[in-house]
């Protein structure tokens, strides 16, 4: 079928693919840039409270502050990732319930 001198049909045009594919790669690139913040918030908080744990050892003259660091970091790190990223599926649920009742 030809309308206005340009031939149409039921698929898509080389245009709506290039977007649709761009789309999924702007996607692709949020996915992986929160799972990138996601992996440095628990690396972050096991070498900060290790760190801390190595020097309270090493002022301190004991051997057990290394490890309760690392594993204090550790739980913080996830509290932390779970707090942040659980808050954004939380508000997007609520604005998805909120406009469903209007």
């Amino acid at each position: 079928m030809r309308l206005g001198g340009h031939l149409t049909s039921g698929t898509r045009s080389g245009q709506e693919r290039e977007d649709h594919a761009a789309a999924d790669r702007a996607g692709d690139r949020a996915a992986m840039n929160q799972g990138m913040q996601v992996l440095s918030y628990l690396i972050s908080g096991v070498l900060c409270y290790g760190l801390l744990g190595w020097l309270g050892d090493h002022l301190l003259g004991t051997g057990f502050l290394l490890p309760v660091g690392i594993v204090a970091g550790a739980g913080l790190g996830i509290y932390v990732i779970i707090r942040r990223f659980g808050r954004a599926e939380e508000s997007t649920t609520t604005t998805e319930t909120t406009k469903g009742t209007m």
